[in-house]
This record gives structure tokens, sequence and C-alpha cells, in this order.
């Protein structure tokens, strides 16, 4: 019986399908099948437009909530940003109305010393003239027709009274005498006033700081320790820093030419293409604001006393945000823990093996290079001509 069903069932694949079934059961299986194909592509099309319906509400609610959110929240703005002011300036404008009429062109507190209805005069058909007009105050002025407001022409409205307190003729010298402004309090320049002519002049004074050429406000300056215990100071500066070895401190001393002045030394470096000189100082208490502002680099000694009467109130975390800081010392010797959890870049040198310094010191001008690279801004003096 096997056998039977074996072979019975190779005959049927043998034959073809028409063989097999006629033509009407081909025909109805055929339209079955389109049938079914026609309804799963109505299907599949309804159930695309859902999807693409409820995408759409999807995203519509999220474009609300994030309208929403925007006109609630509070835009963060730099201090820059606030120095630059507004484009719009709806409340100048409206203050500005309270004093100034733009329709009649001409201010509201004026009305009262505007000229009585006799005295106006009307443009005779020539042109433009001054005719001579005759007030109640018995003056004879010539006074110009109604015209457009001008800002020049208001002071002949005034007649010997001062606009807004203001006296155009004066100086504010006298004020400066008696504040704290004055030479007894603060070292400033004296002015020459010269009352004929109604003109200032600067004076000489021999309080006045010293003006130092183009080159010397282009130069950024490394503040390095003044206590001699620290491996770098004024009198090893360029031959560690321009020269790339380390010299003791006592050895540069010694070797230092009598006379020769330690304040501060110039070192330098070729920055961004550049040849760039850098002053390298160990008192930052000479130095102003904006010679403050070029402070590039320092070097740390670890104890916080070094920064006694520094800006931001002697803080090392403040001022090693601003500045870029290092902390020199030999290998196998500890760190100072006051430096531990600071902004310091470690540089450690060999105490024999002099051949190593230049690498060391590589990585402190690449560092600092990388600092003032990144503050284009505070060290675009540099480039100024």
């Amino acid at each position: 019986m096997s056998k039977r069903a074996n072979q019975s069932e190779m005959d049927l694949s043998s034959k073809t399908l028409s063989q097999t079934m006629t033509v009407e059961a081909i025909a109805a299986i055929k339209a079955k099948r389109m049938a079914m194909k026609k309804d799963l592509d109505v299907e599949g099309k309804r159930k695309r437009t859902l999807q693409r319906e409820q995408d759409r509400q999807e995203h519509e609610e999220q474009a609300e909530f994030c309208k929403r959110t925007m006109e609630r929240e509070w835009q963060h703005r730099t201090r820059e940003e606030q120095l630059l002011g507004e484009k719009e300036l709806p409340g100048v404008l409206k203050c500005l109305s309270l004093v100034y009429d733009s329709k009649r062109r001409r201010m509201l507190s004026m009305t009262e010393d505007s000229p009585p209805e006799g005295a106006r005069i009307h443009p005779p058909h020539g042109g433009l003239q001054q005719v001579p007009v005759v007030l109640s105050e018995l003056e004879t002025i010539k006074l110009a027709p109604m015209s457009k407001y001008n800002r020049y022409g208001q002071e002949r409205f005034l007649r010997g009274k001062q606009e807004f307190g203001i006296n155009p003729q004066g100086t504010h010298w006298e004020k400066v005498k008696s504040s704290d402004l004055n030479p007894e309090h603060r070292k400033i320049e004296s002015l020459d006033i010269d009352k004929k002519n109604g003109t200032l002049e600067m004076a000489n004074s021999a309080n006045k700081r010293p003006r130092y050429n183009k080159r010397f406000l282009r130069m950024p300056i490394i503040v390095v320790p003044a206590a001699l215990t620290s491996l770098v100071t004024v009198h090893n500066a360029r031959q560690l820093l321009q020269e790339m070895r380390y010299v003791s401190v006592e050895k540069a001393r010694q070797s230092m030419v009598s006379g020769q002045p330690t304040a501060e030394v110039t070192v330098e470096h070729c920055f961004q293409g550049d040849l760039v000189s850098y002053r390298v100082i160990d008192n930052v208490t000479r130095l102003t604001s904006e010679e403050w502002k070029r402070v590039a680099a320092l070097f740390a000694m670890g104890p916080h006393w070094q920064f006694k009467d520094w800006p931001h109130g002697g803080d090392p975390a403040l001022i090693f945000h601003q500045v870029c800081a290092f902390h020199l010392h030999f290998k196998g010797s500890p760190v100072c823990k006051e430096l531990h959890n600071l902004q310091v870049h470690l540089l450690a040198l060999s105490p024999n093996e002099r051949h190593s310094d230049s690498g060391i010191l590589t990585e402190f001008w690449n560092k600092l290079d990388h600092h003032m690279a990144v503050h284009p801004r505070q060290f675009a003096f540099i480039k100024q001509k």
C-alpha cells in the first residue's frame, strides 16, 4: 500500500496544474486571491493614513508645547550681551513721549516759553525771511518763522534761562575740586581752563604715570614668585623660559651684571607665527586694572600668602580660573597640599638631568599657547598695530 501511495503522489507531482484542475477552478482561485490582495491593500492604506494622522497630531502637540515653554523660559544673557543693549527701546520711547511732542515737534516743557500768539509771524510769499518782532518784554530780536524742529535753534527760546538746569558754557571742574577726585585725595591729571576760549587743556603733572610705547603695551605678562626659595624668579626667568634650561636662582644672581635692574625681565617666544615678547615680573601690586588683564601665566609656590594683595581678593581659585597657573618643582619632592584640587599645571624638573629641561619647558609653552588661543579676545592686544 505504501508503494502504491508513493507512486500516486509522484504521478500527481509530475502533472501540471492544468492537468489536475479544471479551468473554472483555477479562475476561481485566482479571483479569490485577487480579492484577498485588494482587501489587504485597502486595509494597509487605511492603517498608513491613520498613522500619518496620529504622527501629525503628535507633531502639532509637541510644537505647541515647545512654543509655550519658550514663552515661559528665561533667556540667559551674558554680561557682554547685556552691555550691548537692546535693538528695540520701547521704554525709552515711552519716557521720551513725556517730554517731547513728536507731532508738534517741540518739547512739552517749553510751551510756557513759546512766543505769544500776538508775536507769531507769518512767512511772506517771497520765502522764509528773518523779520524783526517786538515781544512783550520789549526785546527786538530776529526770529525765523515756524519751521521744523532744529536742535541748534532752540537757544533763542531760552532768553537767559538754562535748559534742564544745564549751563553749556560752564565746566565740571568746580565739582571735581570739592569731591574726592581732587589731587589731594587722588593722583589725577591737572586741567588748565582757558576761560577766554572756553576749552580745557591737559597740563603735565608730576603724578601722571609714564607713557609706554605701543610695543610695551602689547606685551603679555608672566608673574613669578618673589621669594628666593622658589625654583623660578626674575633672576633665572630668561634662562628658564627663553633658553629652555634650568639655572639655580643663586647662580643666576651671581652671574648678573652689577647695576642691572631686576624688577622685571623680557623673554621672547613664537606665538601663532609671530615673535612675541613677554614681561616677567614678581610684583602684581604695581599693575593697573588694564595691565592685570594682560597677565597670561603665573608660577605658584604653594602657600596662599603668595597671593596677598592680589586681585579677586587673593583667592587662588578665582585667579587660576582667569590666569594659566603652573607649579615648578623637582621630581620626588612633594607638592604643596594647598595646591591640591586647584587648576594648576605641574611641571616636574629632574634634579640632575639637565638635558630633559627642554621637554618640560616646551610643555609649559604649549599649555600657555593653548590658553591664549582659547581666549582670543583677552589677548587680542598682541596683534594690534
